[in-house]
């Protein structure tokens, strides 16, 4: 997809394994590696969705679909990128496809700290289904997850 500066690809194999681990370490302080990325994409149904403004790399997610169903299993804008708008044109071009492959439900666990990215995610339409306590640990420090549905 080509709008403005903004250009969007979708990857079901290993070829943007490299970049998407450097942009997730950019993002997260408990990166995920080339070997975890290429192992989630080993996994039929998995595609992976990088967002460059102006041929920079902004933004990605990595969704996984299994029937009508799907789950964003991560998803992360730069910080030099954030507060633009960024993750709200990745999530909703990422809905499209998602709707295009038959999915009719899509789910995904937030941190309850997030509240960036929670407010992302109520924008869009997500409603909050459930909690598991203590799901995050970062360096010790515990954080619950919200668990949020969205119906396509």
């Amino acid at each position: 997809m080509q709008e403005d500066n903004i250009s969007i690809d979708f990857f079901t194999d290993e070829s943007a394994v490299t970049l998407a681990a450097e942009m997730h370490a950019r993002c997260f302080a408990a990166g995920w590696s080339e070997a975890e990325f290429t192992s989630a994409l080993g996994i039929q149904g998995t595609l992976l969705q990088i967002l460059s403004r102006d041929g920079e790399p902004a933004a990605f997610s990595l969704y996984r679909i299994v029937s009508d169903e799907a789950e964003i299993l991560t998803l992360g804008t730069l910080p030099e990128f954030r507060n633009q708008g960024i993750a709200t044109q990745l999530l909703d071009v990422g809905i499209k496809k998602l709707k295009t492959a038959g999915v009719r439900f899509l789910h995904l666990e937030v941190g309850s700290q997030n509240f960036t990215a929670n407010r992302l995610y109520v924008t869009e339409g997500f409603q909050k289904i459930g909690l598991r306590r203590n799901y995050y640990n970062h360096g010790g420090k515990r954080e619950d997850a919200i668990m949020m549905k969205k119906i396509l």
